[in-house]
């Protein structure tokens, strides 16, 4: 119930990530407009798995907070096609860091690009979610499943 996207069946064990820094914070002030201070802009994404890049956006500008483009909510993103067709959606990167293309073969571990924040965010922040036949499926991390607030080390 804490989780806003259950209201839409594909994502509904959607994730949004942050990072904190050493303070336990996720930015260096209060909600700044420079996307640099947020600890998690410019990460690097990697692939959770092997397979093929069903579709690749790239291009969309990354937005100050608390601008918002809800006409292309996943910003650049990829949609990843994994073992037993399982779609992986990875939303809100950098503009001009999406390193695939519609159509590629890569393994679990390649680079992907970079967090961002251009779509429908209101933080830089990394969505992922998967899912089977239009709906969401529950993912683990390192055999953990996540829940709200949840630390991964």
């Amino acid at each position: 119930m804490m989780n806003y996207h259950n209201e839409y069946l594909p994502q509904q064990y959607a994730l949004d990530v942050t990072k904190l820094n050493k303070f336990g914070t996720r930015t260096k002030g209060v909600y700044p407009k420079d996307l640099e201070k947020y600890e998690i802009f410019r990460d690097p994404l990697y692939s959770p798995c092997s397979g093929e890049v069903l579709e690749a956006r790239d291009g969309l500008p990354d937005l100050i907070p608390p601008e918002s483009n809800p006409d292309q909510p996943e910003g650049n993103y990829i949609a990843l096609q994994c073992e037993q067709e399982v779609v992986v959606y990875i939303a809100h990167m950098l503009e001009g860091s999406v390193s695939v293309h519609e159509g590629d073969q890569i393994q679990a571990g390649t680079l992907i690009g970079l967090v961002g924040n251009s779509g429908n965010t209101t933080e830089p922040h990394l969505h992922i979610h998967a899912e089977k036949d239009g709906v969401g499926i529950p993912m683990t991390f390192n055999g953990r499943f996540l829940t709200r607030n949840s630390l991964v080390w």
